[in-house]
């Protein structure tokens, strides 16, 4: 079992700018459980972060996030999800 740490975007509120950003830190084999538990924990998160492995356990904390700013790390945990169930193969060289 390994520790990871990710983030729970939640829906914007009645006229908000900014969604509320709730940090977790979770035990799992693998990153998707993780992402999975904090999924079971926030049912109406917007968009649960793809979890980092973290070596030790880490002080939480409640950010605010804009639309702009959503769409910017939707798309960094994208193109992060696709390198991790795809990591590039080594390159490798004789001598």
């Amino acid at each position: 079992m390994k520790l990871f740490k990710c983030h729970a975007v939640l829906p914007l509120l009645a006229y908000e700018r900014a969604h509320a950003v709730r940090a977790y830190v979770t035990i799992a084999a693998t990153w998707q459980e993780a992402r999975s538990r904090v999924r079971e924990q926030e049912g109406n998160a917007e968009f649960v972060t793809v979890p980092c492995e973290m070596p030790d356990v880490w002080m939480l904390n409640v950010s605010s996030m804009s639309q702009r700013e959503l769409a910017d790390l939707r798309s960094a945990c994208e193109w992060k999800e696709n390198r991790t169930d795809n990591p590039p193969r080594p390159i490798c060289r004789g001598k």
